[in-house]
């Protein structure tokens, strides 16, 4: 049984085409090895398609601010919460495997 408090620890990760809040999806990582539901695991790094223009468009933005404790390849891994360096957070995930 897990107690309320480690319930609340747990944050669902980021994988491959998952989104931010500016609908932003990852499509490349750099990593290959981890998976999740069949996804790529994302990683500190990892750029996805446009959501506007400048610091937004496609490939000028990466995932940042992922787990100090659980890394995949060495880079730490992304999940709900995290700000991309667009400044929008991750969203969505994994709905059955966390993090934290």
């Amino acid at each position: 049984r897990v107690d309320r408090r480690q319930r609340q620890m747990c944050i669902r990760d980021s994988r491959m085409g998952d989104i931010n809040t500016g609908s932003g999806a990852i499509t490349t990582i750099p990593q290959s090895t981890v998976f999740c539901n069949g996804k790529l695991l994302a990683v500190n790094g990892s750029k996805g398609t446009g959501h506007g223009i400048g610091v937004h468009a496609t490939n000028q933005w990466d995932t940042a601010n992922g787990s100090s404790t659980v890394n995949a390849g060495g880079i730490p891994v992304n999940s709900e919460g995290d700000a991309d360096t667009c400044t929008h957070t991750r969203t969505g995930g994994s709905s059955n495997v966390n993090i934290g």
